[in-house]
């Protein structure tokens, strides 16, 4: 009885040193307290654990207790050894004697003389041989249930560490992984509480904000936002908070626009989806820099409307692109062309109307080295006045009503080429001003945006009025005046170009019948003298139109029909349909110039007096001479018609 409480109390102070020696370590500690403890709970030499590397075929040692020291890492190939059977039967290995003898050429054992050996496998959960426990002796040890239980104890223990250091590994392996991937990808990940305390950032968040985790975490995603996006994320996380199932994610409907740390704006799309971890909810916002694909779709916006207008241009055409002529008055023109287009200097062209100031402007981008980017034309008195900023210079999405898109203006439609501002002399002052600084400094803010956009345009300006006198009156500024009359180039009417108008007619009468399909037109004697005596007040531009009515009413004799296609015998027939009180000219009989003078004079006063001397609107002098109230009151100044 008396041996059998010795053998008791032997056990269980074995097992307290067991638990005591290992149950304040962990890891490459424990398995040290774990082969030392068991080699003296058992009295052998020699005590291990290993760990299986199952691809090699090889056991590594987690620690080697050997006599009464540690071994150091020790690592074999379990082929021709003791352990060989441990690990293919998945069992128990128990040799009590002669073990030198069952595996002779197992080289790495002859050196310790061993003649005993125990080894055991360790077990994962799932079944998988995690390694093996083993001792060896010198001397034999016989099998007896002590041995056996206190061996079973301690290859638990180990085990049960092993276990722990497997799923601590494969934990530390994947938190690596999606680290990993998270700091890997390019969008911006933050997660924040309800209250939007950042707790987590990425690399990309750090380098998008630009801004270090340390000094984003613990504080307010709020501070790092614009006011309207931090609202819109306060909303968003509480209706996530609303649904218990489903609907963790959601997309957030506008751009989120964040602050970075130099000032600039971040416009980001985003994502918010809503998790737990141990009852606290935390949201993770996702960003995504949309800057480069904004600028991409400015870019093809920009090309797009480049391309819309000159395909407008294109269609806006009138059958001829090159200027027609030989006069003297106009080869001086295209000397004054070739002199000034290949520099960067501003061109004011003036001219009456219809004198082709759009074409001399398209001369001087042509043979510019502006040549390969775009000419684009603004003709200032056809855009509203609510609408004249934006036309020029673009507007933000937002800037007013109807602007439901950004969209750039004429300006930056023309940056690195030529700008044609015709009747620049219809500009409001405030719209001066800016069209000064684009002028001064090469820069102008859209409407509705805050940002300065930097352009480099050449500027040709175009009008039919005397800007000097509206200097004066004070109705357009000194300052842009001489800034857009660097070069100033004026174009002569077609009264003043000799025998032009004939050539010009011939050109136009081919191009125009080609157009109707008709044949072309002979241009006798008696129309050649009739072209040469009109005044054309809407000189090529009316002379075109009339070439097209001449040759829509002449009948089966090919040549022009200028009885029917001249302004004034058109307004002689009219009126004398009308009330009489218009005369025509008998077109067979020769007149002078005095007479024909004379002849548009008295017609003009008539219409005047018709009209109680209103030009233009319904019922004006304009509307009953069919002409533009520009080429009437021109006319009217020419003539010296004064109201008496």
């Amino acid at each position: 009885m008396d041996g059998g409480n010795v053998h008791i109390d032997h056990d269980q102070e074995t097992l307290r040193k067991i638990v005591e020696g290992t149950a304040a370590e962990t890891g490459e500690k424990f398995f040290d307290a774990l082969v030392k403890n068991l080699a003296d709970a058992l009295g052998t030499k020699y005590a291990w654990v290993t760990e299986w590397l199952e691809s090699e075929n090889r056991l590594r040692s987690l620690s080697f207790w050997a006599d009464d020291d540690y071994y150091g890492d020790y690592e074999y190939d379990i082929a021709g050894t003791p352990c060989e059977p441990v690990i293919e039967n998945r069992d128990w290995v128990h040799i009590p004697d002669r073990v030198m003898d069952l595996f002779p050429d197992d080289s790495d054992l002859r050196p310790l003389e061993p003649v005993s050996y125990i080894g055991v496998p360790l077990f994962d959960t799932d079944g998988r041989i995690l390694g093996h426990l083993a001792i060896l002796h010198t001397e034999p040890l016989p099998e007896t249930p002590r041995i056996l239980a206190i061996f079973r104890i301690f290859a638990e223990r180990a085990a049960a560490e092993m276990r722990r250091l497997r799923r601590e590994r494969d934990l530390e392996e994947r938190e690596e992984k999606l680290s990993s991937l998270v700091d890997g990808v390019m969008d911006a990940i933050i997660e924040v509480t309800e209250d939007l305390v950042i707790t987590h950032v990425n690399r990309a968040a750090e380098k998008i904000l630009q801004t270090a985790a340390a000094e984003l975490i613990g504080h307010s995603l709020g501070e790092y936002l614009l006011p309207a996006a931090s609202g819109r994320l306060v909303y968003m996380i509480r209706e996530l908070a609303r649904y218990t199932e489903g609907h963790h994610a959601v997309w957030l409907p506008e751009t989120l626009d964040a602050k970075r740390r130099d000032g600039t704006t971040l416009v980001a799309e985003a994502s918010l989806s809503r998790y737990e971890l141990r009852g606290q909810p935390f949201y993770a916002l996702i960003l995504r820099d949309i800057a480069d694909r904004l600028e991409a779709n400015e870019r093809i916006q920009s090309l797009s409307e480049k391309a819309d207008y000159l395909q407008r241009e294109i269609d806006e055409l009138h059958g001829f692109d090159e200027i027609l002529g030989e006069s003297r008055a106009l080869r001086q023109v295209l000397a004054e062309v070739e002199q000034v287009a290949i520099g960067d200097t501003a061109v004011f062209i003036t001219g009456e109307t219809g004198t082709g100031k759009e074409l001399i402007a398209r001369a001087i981008h042509e043979r510019s080295a502006r040549a390969q980017k775009s000419l684009v034309k603004v003709n200032c008195a056809a855009i509203a006045s609510n609408l004249q900023e934006s036309e020029f210079f673009g507007h933000e999405k937002g800037a007013f009503t109807g602007a439901t898109e950004k969209r750039p203006g004429r300006f930056k439609l023309a940056d690195e080429g030529t700008i044609f501002l015709d009747e620049v002399g219809e500009l409001p002052l405030d719209l001066q001003a800016k069209l000064l600084r684009v002028l001064q400094e090469g820069e102008y803010e859209p409407v509705g945006g805050s940002r300065t956009e930097k352009v480099d345009v050449r500027v040709i300006a175009a009008t039919n009025r005397d800007l000097q006198e509206m200097v004066a009156k004070g109705t357009f500024r000194q300052d842009l005046f001489y800034r857009l009359n660097v070069f100033p180039i004026r174009v002569p009417p077609l009264r003043e170009r000799d025998n032009d108008v004939v050539l010009i007619a011939s050109i136009l009468s081919e191009s125009i019948a080609r157009r109707l399909g008709r044949p072309k037109p002979v241009i006798t004697d008696a129309c050649k003298a009739k072209l040469r005596r009109y005044d054309w007040p809407g000189n090529v531009r009316e002379l075109q139109n009339v070439i097209e009515r001449a040759i829509i009413t002449s009948s089966e004799v090919q040549h022009l029909n200028l009885d029917r296609a001249l302004p004034d015998m058109t307004q002689a027939n009219a009126a004398a349909s009308r009330s009489s009180t218009f005369s025509a000219p008998d077109y067979d009989h020769v007149f002078s110039d005095t007479e024909m003078r004379d002849f548009e004079r008295e017609n003009i006063i008539r219409a005047l007096e018709l009209s109680d001397w209103k030009i233009s609107g319904t019922g004006g002098a304009a509307e009953l001479l069919d002409t533009h109230p520009n080429t009437l009151t021109s006319r009217i100044k020419k003539l010296g018609i004064t109201r008496g």
